[in-house]
């Protein structure tokens, strides 16, 4: 098992944070890498249950990506259930090499089948968090 990692590529002043789920960990990498190289800070899991213990920590996350497919006491589809309902305010995109479930709709903010073109990852994650960055300065 590997733990939630802090991608050491991140530089110090990014405040948007993306925590990947993901137990692939040629993926995991490859995708943080990515993101990171967006200008994101990332945040890693191999499981579900490692995602709860970082959203557990009250750590920033801005945004989860997770595959649905996944070990731990709950699949990436209930995480993403779990997230709408215990913090609103982190968006999720949900990922599988699958047909997407017929209940996505509500839980998720976006579905993307693997294998998927992470340009239009990134600027769908982008998307979802402008709001926030319009609104994150106001008082």
């Amino acid at each position: 098992m590997t733990a939630p990692t802090l991608s050491s590529r991140t530089p110090d002043h990014l405040t948007t944070t993306i925590l990947i789920v993901e137990d692939d960990p040629i993926l995991r990498f490859t995708l943080a890498m990515d993101l990171n190289d967006a200008g994101f800070a990332v945040r890693e899991a191999a499981s579900t249950d490692e995602a709860e213990t970082v959203l557990g920590t009250g750590a920033p996350i801005d945004l989860i990506v997770t595959d649905i497919e996944m070990p731990g006491a709950r699949n990436g589809l209930d995480l993403a259930k779990a997230v709408r309902a215990f913090h609103p305010d982190i968006r999720s995109i949900v990922v599988s090499g699958r047909v997407p479930p017929a209940d996505i709709v509500g839980v998720a903010d976006a579905f993307f089948g693997k294998p998927y073109d992470t340009s239009r990852l990134i600027r769908r994650i982008r998307s979802l968090l402008a709001p926030r960055r319009h609104t994150a300065g106001k008082a």
